[in-house]
């Protein structure tokens, strides 16, 4: 069945409920039923058709109809970047794009110009979606892309309604919710397809100001975020008094800072959800204090095993490498084999952490198998390093990175703080975990450099110090 399906019999059963909303624009499931039976027409009579893979470069409420646009064409949509032009253009059909695009390619490219909106009104309406299979590709959503080759997660039709209702059961229970990442990200997708699978209204985030009003406008319930986009939120949110429901964090550790702020100023404790945009959520669970690094308790649609460098299932609590799975889930990576250390392998899906499952199934993580570091004699992950050093309170965020000079692997600091504390001070408590680590660099950033998903991008952090130093 085709995801965008849903939307006409939406449109006749409740046609003036909201479907789409931004701090600029308003949807009923009326107009949005409308709108994508236009588009569709118009992006077919562009030559768009079943089976085409197109890039989408739109602001984001508009990239929203036009993903339902192609999906009712049956045909494929990512969110275009050059990263993924670059890698990916042979395999892409078209652009979708405004008149004034950066983007540098030579894909067939569909421009919505001022004439291009003007001439919708004597398009011939595409009003019966194209009947795909369960395996057509729908959607594709990049897991990466600022460091490396971005990876494509296939979403098919098949696929789509099966994570959507994950969601539903894990993380996504309450209607009135709003996701803070973009389309460009698993959390936005699902959310987007969430929307017009269970004809809920599908919220369009933008700078922290327009998503504070939204979430007032609206009396959004249940947020969906990082911690980057939820401390902006909070600051944003400071002198006034709301309430949520719940609010959900995913992509990296929050500070207990963070947590603080958040309870004081939504009046609830955020919760965890730790995952992947290759199969969703493995486990949820409410902040620990004492253990800012536990993530929760696996989800009930997931298996969640720890094995060793052999694949082997090691005791409760020994610290591995993290696999999961789920009954429905991609074989691999769109045109690209998964690394030999992380990816699609055997029917598992490994995400790259290493953590240890508790035996009543707490998940708590030990930081990627790619930070393990041996500097001077001190083997470590970075992940503990950044840990130790959140706990103190010292930062309002810190992550700790290697880079290389004169052949030497050394051990930077980079963190944000409104009240930075001494070097002294921090050297104290660096020492009081690793009592021979010496700390070459300190870097003091308005923000820490987030890759798509929102985690923190330690190669980022290495070329800033290796540029100083070439």
């Amino acid at each position: 069945m085709n995801p965008a399906s849903k939307l006409r019999s939406l449109a006749e059963s409740q046609p003036d409920s909201l479907a789409l909303v931004s701090s600029s624009v308003k949807m009923t499931y009326r107009d949005l039923s409308e709108n994508v039976a236009r588009f569709s027409g118009a992006l077919r009579k562009a030559g768009i058709s079943k089976g085409s893979v197109v890039a989408v470069e739109l602001a984001p409420e508009l990239e929203a109809v036009v993903i339902l646009a192609l999906a009712h064409l049956g045909a494929a949509s990512l969110t275009g970047s050059q990263v993924i032009l670059s890698t990916y253009g042979n395999a892409i059909d078209f652009l979708v794009t405004q008149e004034h695009s950066r983007l540098s390619n030579n894909l067939s490219r569909v421009v919505i110009d001022a004439q291009f909106m003007q001439g919708l009104g004597a398009i011939s309406k595409h009003l019966e979606p194209e009947p795909i299979t369960q395996n057509q590709l729908v959607r594709l959503v990049f897991s990466s892309g600022t460091t490396g080759t971005p990876k494509g997660v296939p979403l098919t039709a098949g696929l789509l309604p099966v994570r959507t209702a994950s969601a539903m059961q894990n993380w996504r229970r309450n209607p009135n919710g709003f996701s803070l990442l973009g389309l460009d990200t698993i959390t936005g997708t699902i959310a987007l397809f969430w929307a017009i699978e269970y004809g809920q209204t599908f919220y369009v985030a933008s700078n922290p100001a327009a998503n504070l009003k939204l979430i007032v406008d609206h009396a959004i319930e249940v947020l969906e975020t990082s911690p980057a986009r939820l401390r902006d939120l909070v600051e944003a949110a400071e002198d006034q008094e709301i309430k949520l429901k719940q609010v959900l964090v995913g992509g990296s550790l929050m500070a207990e800072s963070l947590t603080t702020k958040c309870r004081r100023v939504f009046e609830v404790e955020p919760e965890y959800v730790y995952g992947s945009s290759e199969l969703g959520s493995a486990a949820i669970g409410a902040f620990e204090p004492e253990e800012p690094n536990c993530v929760g308790l696996v989800v009930p649609d997931a298996i969640v095993e720890i094995v060793d460098d052999f694949g082997q299932k090691v005791d409760s609590e020994t610290v591995g490498h993290i696999r999961y799975r789920k009954n429905r889930q991609p074989d691999d990576y769109w045109l690209i084999e998964s690394d030999p250390r992380s990816g699609f392998h055997d029917g598992w899906f490994y995400p790259g952490d290493l953590g240890a499952l508790s035996p009543g199934g707490t998940l708590r993580l030990a930081g990627r198998s790619d930070d393990m570091v041996n500097v001077s004699g001190n083997k470590f992950n970075l992940l503990t390093l950044d840990t130790w050093l959140t706990k103190t309170g010292l930062f309002d965020e810190v992550a700790s990175f290697t880079f290389t000079t004169e052949g030497e692997t050394r051990v930077g600091l980079a963190f944000v703080s409104t009240n930075p504390p001494k070097p002294e001070v921090t050297i104290d408590r660096v020492r009081r975990l690793l009592p021979t680590l010496q700390i070459s660099e300190y870097l003091r950033l308005d923000e820490l450099p987030r890759n798509l998903v929102d985690k923190i991008d330690r190669r980022a952090l290495s070329a800033l110090i290796e540029g100083q130093h070439a």
